[in-house]
């Protein structure tokens, strides 16, 4: 098991049991209590736990859930679509491109389709509604188990299937970016789907509109040195800097 399937474990039993054990964890994962203890320091620096004398224990932080995504949908919609277009002229034709599911990263893949020649492979079904029929991309849905609020796969299946893919970039969309914890996700199985995509890609691009900045949510999707490209619009704070990676401005035209 790798180190990343062991931390969305222990991130599972938190959201239920509020506190784990390292004598426990070793045995559950036939692993070493060193290799735990190396796995919750590691948690613990993406600020996703406490650690406490043989264990850790959940963060507690008062975070909203995001809205339904029949709201997301239309909220910023002007920035969004801004941001989408932008970020299509980052990706060279004939690219690879794994995108998450999101209402952004949705305006990105029309934008996308409308230049044609990519290979997209998602976990949205949102997105393959959109790129699939236009026959200008050839678009790879990924199984999974669809999930109850967002039009998309999650899962233990999702997961694997990503790892049979290399892509040239992936393409994500947190809740949240912030300067210490990186970007963020609400839910755990959205932030395995980012990271898994994010592990099998070149590159990575996020896309986050300007209230997004300065924001963050509950589980951690990457560093900011994990992100080669931002973009986002030109009324984000511009004092976010990315340590190895470039953040770029899209102009929102008045009224959208």
């Amino acid at each position: 098991m790798q180190s990343y399937e062991r931390h969305a474990k222990v991130l599972e039993l938190l959201a239920v049991e509020r506190r784990v054990f390292t004598n426990q964890l070793a045995r559950m994962f036939d692993v070493s209590r060193e290799t735990v203890r190396r796995d919750l320091l590691e948690m613990e620096q993406e600020g996703v736990l406490v650690r406490v004398h043989g264990g850790a224990t959940a963060v507690e932080r008062e975070i909203a859930p995001e809205p339904a995504f029949s709201e997301r949908l239309v909220a910023h919609a002007g920035k969004k679509a801004a941001i989408g277009a932008l970020a299509a002229t980052l990706i060279p034709r004939g690219s690879t491109v794994f995108i998450d599911a999101g209402t952004t990263t949705c305006a990105f893949a029309r934008a996308l389709a409308r230049v044609g020649d990519f290979r997209i492979i998602t976990n949205s079904i949102e997105i393959a509604r959109l790129t699939g029929p236009a026959q200008t991309c050839d678009t790879l849905l990924l199984g999974g188990r669809p999930h109850a609020d967002v039009p998309a796969t999650y899962g233990e299946m999702t997961l694997s299937e990503i790892d049979r893919f290399l892509a040239d970039y992936a393409v994500i969309s947190p809740v949240g970016l912030h300067a210490d914890r990186g970007a963020t996700d609400y839910a755990l199985h959205e932030a395995e789907v980012a990271r898994a995509m994010m592990r099998r890609s070149r590159d990575c691009i996020m896309l986050c509109h300007s209230e997004k900045i300065g924001t963050e949510s509950r589980v951690s999707i990457c560093r900011l040195d994990e992100i080669g490209h931002l973009v986002t619009d030109e009324a984000a704070e511009r004092s976010l800097r990315l340590p190895r990676g470039e953040i770029h401005y899209a102009s929102v035209r008045p009224g959208a």
